[in-house]
């Protein structure tokens, strides 16, 4: 999780949010094929960004979440 702060004593602004759990990620390296796809979508609402996730493909061909972040717009940083 990233915040920004405009000066030391305000409050925090967010920047942006990761997620991949260390048991998504074992289950991937040993369930999986060892490819990876990459989506975003925007995010409507009062908080406005991007939800961008990264899916395998399990043995049975069913789709198997690996990590989330939650972004302000795709960029090299985030």
């Amino acid at each position: 999780m990233a915040v920004n702060r405009v000066m030391s004593e305000s409050l925090p602004h967010f920047k942006r949010f990761y997620v991949c759990f260390e048991a998504l990620k074992i289950g991937w390296k040993e369930g999986c094929r060892p490819t990876l796809g990459l989506d975003g979508c925007f995010l409507k609402g009062p908080f406005k960004g991007k939800m961008l996730s990264a899916v395998g493909r399990d043995e049975n061909n069913q789709m198997y979440q690996v990590a989330w972040g939650i972004v302000g717009g795709e960029c090299t940083d985030s």
